[in-house]
């Protein structure tokens, strides 16, 4: 018979059945593998949550001033503002500001937050910035869509002549992930179109660039020409003069 030639009834060779899964048993395991994807997923976009939460260093630390030193700091900036605004009043005057990252700091920390101020975009919070040779290091909160992470950004900044402004992106983050550099120097062009009007942008070594033209003009429409500008360690300074 057939069942007796090789390849036969396997039954009749002693092989068992697998056996057969019953649908309670099925829908067990369904339930126990989408558990387990669903565990591995939220691990990782916790770990990618905790990843855009990281602080550089700069940040922590000059949000940690404590308030009266930040109150100081930004009544000597409001001093020297008003000398620079006195200066730009007068006609053919050279004039010259310096300021400090910590000044700065303590200016973002006091008047930013001032009810009304509207000096930030509404999707930023507690902004800080660290200044080295040549570049600025800005650190923020951003929220968006419900979500609030650290933006870090680098930028590199020249003026190879007056009222022209070449600002380099160097490296754009959230937390310790990078994020597309094209993409955040099309949002800090659209800020600085909105404030000073004339920017273009372009690419330097693959980096994005944006190149800011100053037109400036004191209280009675006198051109305000800013000459130099330059970033040291801890230090903006810059100089020009009213035409």
């Amino acid at each position: 018979m057939a069942s007796s030639i090789g390849g036969g009834d396997v039954r009749k060779r002693g092989v068992p059945e697998r056996p057969k899964l019953t649908f309670r048993q099925v829908l067990r395991l369904s339930i126990y593998i989408f558990l387990g994807l669903f565990l591995i997923l939220f691990l990782v976009f916790y770990l990618l949550y905790l990843a855009s939460q990281r602080e550089p260093e700069f940040y922590r630390e000059a949000k940690n001033v404590p308030i009266e030193v930040q109150q100081t700091r930004n009544t000597a900036v409001l001093d020297k503002i008003r000398v620079l605004n006195n200066d730009f009043q007068n006609r053919s005057k050279k004039w010259s500001g310096v300021f400090t990252a910590d000044e700065i700091n303590a200016y973002l920390a006091v008047e930013a937050t001032k009810p009304g101020a509207n000096l930030l975009p509404s999707d930023l919070a507690e902004p800080r910035i660290a200044f080295s040779a040549g570049s600025v290091e800005i650190a923020s909160k951003v929220r968006q869509h419900g979500f609030t992470a650290i933006l870090n950004i680098s930028l590199g900044a020249t003026m190879p002549e007056p009222d022209k402004l070449i600002f380099k992106m160097r490296r754009s983050q959230a937390g310790v992930l990078p994020l597309p550099k094209e993409r955040i120097a099309e949002i800090i062009a659209g800020v600085l179109r909105k404030k000073w009007g004339n920017v273009t942008q372009g690419t330097d070594g693959g980096d994005p660039t944006f190149t800011v033209i100053l037109n400036i003009k004191n209280s009675v429409g006198r051109k305000v020409k800013v000459e130099s500008f330059e970033i040291r360690s801890g230090v903006i300074q810059f100089s020009g003069v009213t035409d």
